[in-house]
């Protein structure tokens, strides 16, 4: 009976410590085709180019105890070309997430390879895919970061991140970059149907240069039943003379079923000197299941890069 008594214990030790480690595998398989009316003299714009979007994700979790946990998260992307080991900016669009963090009841602290708050957590509210984001935005990729969020109270919640592998400090800079070279945060809140972000970049683009800018974003959407309405205002100042950029983006979600359709549309300012470029994005979704859908779209652009584009995605 007393060795009866052991074995169960020691099964429910193994069982409990099993249950406190959880580990899991997603991902995504993205195939579409794209074709774009050329500008140029002589090219009919009717080749179309097939692009994939794949990656596979590894999570994972384990509780601490006393209300706090650990998470890591490991994104590969099966796409990159980019068989280089240096770690510079170049290399960031084709790199995804690798990161650690600890949770609990003082918010989040994540540290390793992620995609900027700017990017991923206020930008992406207008991607339909690639084109209708603000082009102001999505030129940050993803960097060697620590991040950390607050705690959610009344809706309400902020987030602060800083870059650790800007630009390089240079002999001219005797003060030096210090830990971090570009600072990011965001201030979100959300209530049932309505959510308000707003985010704010320091982007130190190179050592004692007046090329330096700050990216200023504020978003809201309002879902109403099956619609859901989304705006983004995009304000980019330059350190210097330089002309000031913005971006006012509108999108429309309309759900039907399984079927959805988006309509969207950007404003481009591109400032004294610059190329306006207003682009209109309409795209039609049917969801085949849960986890994969078809699509096709097409996107009217105002230098005349217009796009057709259709494909599928499944997600696992």
């Amino acid at each position: 009976m007393f060795k009866k008594t052991l074995i169960a214990a020691a099964v429910a030790t193994l069982a409990s410590s099993v249950a406190m480690a959880d580990v899991s595998v997603s991902g995504q398989v993205k195939t579409y085709f794209v074709t774009t009316d050329a500008t140029s003299a002589g090219n009919d714009g009717k080749d179309w180019a097939p692009v994939t979007d794949t990656a596979i994700d590894f999570k994972a979790s384990e509780d601490l105890g006393n209300g706090m946990s650990v998470f890591a998260q490991i994104s590969l992307d099966t796409d990159a070309i980019n068989a280089s080991t240096t770690d510079t900016t170049t290399n960031q669009s084709s790199e995804k997430d690798s990161k650690l963090g600890l949770k609990g009841g003082f918010g989040t602290l994540v540290m390793g390879r992620m995609e900027t708050l700017s990017e991923g957590a206020v930008s992406s509210m207008m991607d339909d895919g690639g084109a209708l984001e603000s082009p102001l935005i999505t030129g940050f990729d993803r960097y060697d970061a620590i991040a950390y969020v607050s705690p959610t109270v009344n809706g309400l919640h902020a987030a602060i991140a800083g870059t650790t592998n800007g630009d390089a400090i240079t002999t001219t800079d005797k003060d030096g970059d210090g830990m971090f070279q570009h600072i990011d945060f965001v201030v979100a809140y959300d209530n049932g149907p309505l959510s308000v972000k707003v985010a704010r970049a320091d982007i130190d683009a190179a050592d004692n240069s007046t090329a330096n800018y700050d990216v200023t974003t504020i978003a809201a959407s309002y879902k109403i039943g099956a619609l859901k309405v989304s705006a983004m205002n995009v304000e980019k100042d330059f350190d210097d003379t330089t002309a000031d950029l913005g971006d006012d983006i509108y999108r429309l979600d309309y759900t039907m079923g399984n079927n959805s359709i988006l309509l969207g549309h950007r404003s481009n300012d591109a400032g004294t000197g610059g190329t306006s470029n207003d682009l209109t994005s309409l795209k039609l979704t049917h969801k085949l299941s849960a986890r994969t859908a078809a699509w096709v779209g097409v996107r009217d652009v105002e230098s005349g890069a217009d796009q057709t584009h259709f494909g599928m995605i499944h997600k696992f």
